[in-house]
């Protein structure tokens, strides 16, 4: 069979016009991340996410140690028969090799696609711990079982085997948060593949009494998604009811709220102490920071403005553009004798510790008021109390470090997390995975290392504590009792040279 000169001319042109398509594909679209992953694609993310932590990662330059620790479980990762996985499982063993960097700012976290495809599993309700014991809580916010309140055993093995598991996810500044170690207790499911636990879509708890005797309950797993589906925002009105009954402030978890924190605070009774919880405050809020400083911070030593400062770590094309705000500026941009007063603390920009990191930058407050432009009505012996715990990070922790300097102002609850400095953000080409780890070091005004190791409270709480009703009273309580170290100064015990 004979094929015509015009046959071979419009077959040429087809195939050029399909390989033009593909082209400008992949110039728009140049990647289309994959749920089920080979272990060529595996070994690429791995490349990757190493490469980009070595670079950027300012805990992997801080600690030596543990960035060689990382990059060895990176080669052992690379050269170990890898099968075929899903974007789950590859997440959950990214999550556990990069958690040797200790960075309380990492996190792992599965494209929008994954996890529309995957059903994700885990305990129903909430877990609290109250001093002595592990309590289970329903989404209607009452014990499971309230003749056998106390929770022993998932799947027959004892608490504390689930809670060792937990804390391999867990940094060094938290790792004894029980708050922390409920959220990776929750991920049953993971927590099995660890200890060597076939999954399931169930569990079996083991609950006891005070006199000893125990019941078994099998419990169906929830769908993750579903379950943070059916949590219910608080409205404004909610707000101020909650506020009002229990004389807590909190700051909303959604944000579109917020703006509602200043008129609580406005309608707050000046006789009595404020108390704030500020565990969702992620972003800035200029006008919540004003109002604390007018109304709390003592009248303004001259030269005084910083808060706390900041290294980045170096990698070519990196600047101080890049982090600097107009809160957040070069050590160099202060007046001549607050900077003298701060190189006498040891940030001194002639003596660079580390070509790894950059000069100094310093975080300085919103303004610099003076203590006549205190409301004249407002007591001057009035407390302010700060609820914070392990979730606290970036803007919760910098209002808390800047709090903790002021007379009568207390922190309460749990230590924070330790993780105040910039994001990097990396999206692996293949799986899609979203990767953040810090991009900067923390130091206290006063030389301590905050990075990693967070703010200890002036009165530490438990979470199922914080959670209280009676909140006031318990920490009334905790208030009258023996004196308690300035959470000031309780950053670290050891200064670390910045």
């Amino acid at each position: 069979m004979t094929v015509s000169f015009k046959s071979i001319v419009l077959l040429f042109v087809l195939m050029m016009g399909i390989s033009a398509a593909q082209l400008i594909r992949l110039s728009f679209f140049p990647h289309t991340t994959s749920y089920a992953l080979s272990p060529a694609q595996q070994r690429q993310d791995i490349n990757q996410l190493l490469a980009v932590i070595n670079q950027k990662s300012s805990f992997a330059a801080l600690d030596p140690v543990r960035k060689h620790i990382f990059n060895q479980h990176a080669q052992l990762l690379l050269s170990a028969d890898l099968q075929p996985s899903n974007a789950v499982n590859f997440q959950v063993q990214l999550q556990r090799w990069i958690s040797s960097l200790n960075d309380p700012a990492t996190s792992i976290n599965l494209p929008r696609r994954a996890k529309q495809l995957t059903d994700i599993k885990q305990l129903p309700g909430q877990l609290y711990h109250d001093g002595q014991h592990w309590l289970v809580y329903t989404a209607e916010n009452s014990l499971f079982d309230e003749e056998f309140p106390f929770l022993t055993h998932m799947d027959g093995l004892p608490m504390q085997r689930w809670q060792k598991a937990a804390q391999r996810y867990i940094p060094d500044s938290i790792k004894l948060s029980i708050k922390e170690q409920s959220h990776w207790l929750h991920g049953i499911n993971q927590l099995r593949l660890d200890i060597g636990v076939t999954t399931s879509n169930s569990i079996v708890l083991t609950f006891t009494n005070t006199e000893g005797d125990n019941t078994q309950r099998e419990v169906a797993l929830v769908s993750r998604n579903q379950q943070q589906e059916n949590i219910q925002q608080p409205t404004a009105a909610a707000m101020a009811a909650s506020s009002s009954s229990q004389r807590v402030i909190r700051y909303p978890e959604n944000i579109k709220l917020s703006p509602h924190i200043l008129d609580l605070l406005a309608s707050s009774k000046p006789e009595q102490d404020l108390i704030l919880d500020i565990r969702h405050l992620k972003a800035p809020d200029t006008a919540l920071t004003q109002w604390l400083q007018r109304h709390f911070a003592p009248q303004s030593v001259a030269y005084s403005s910083a808060i706390g400062l900041m290294k980045y770590k170096r990698y070519p094309h990196s600047s101080a553009k890049l982090f600097s705000t107009k809160n957040i500026v070069p050590i160099k941009e202060l007046h001549f004798f607050e900077q003298v007063n701060l190189e006498a603390l040891g940030f001194d920009n002639h003596i660079q510790d580390s070509a790894s990191f950059s000069h100094w930058l310093v975080r300085r407050l919103v303004n610099n008021r003076k203590n006549h432009n205190r409301e004249e009505n407002q007591p001057k012996q009035r407390k302010l109390v700060l609820l914070v715990d392990s979730s606290c990070q970036q803007e919760c922790e910098w209002l808390a470090l800047m709090a903790s300097a002021w007379p009568n102002v207390q922190l309460v609850g749990e230590s924070t997390r330790g993780s105040l400095s910039p994001r990097h953000y990396a999206s692996l080409t293949q799986s899609g995975i979203k990767v953040s780890f810090s991009a900067a070091l923390v130091y206290s005004a006063q030389g301590k290392l905050v990075s990693g190791i967070g703010i200890r409270p002036t009165i530490g709480l438990n979470n199922l504590a914080l959670n209280h009703e009676n909140i006031s009273h318990l920490i009334a309580a905790k208030s009258n009792s023996p004196t308690h170290a300035s959470s000031a100064n309780a950053l670290t015990t050891a200064k670390r040279s910045p």
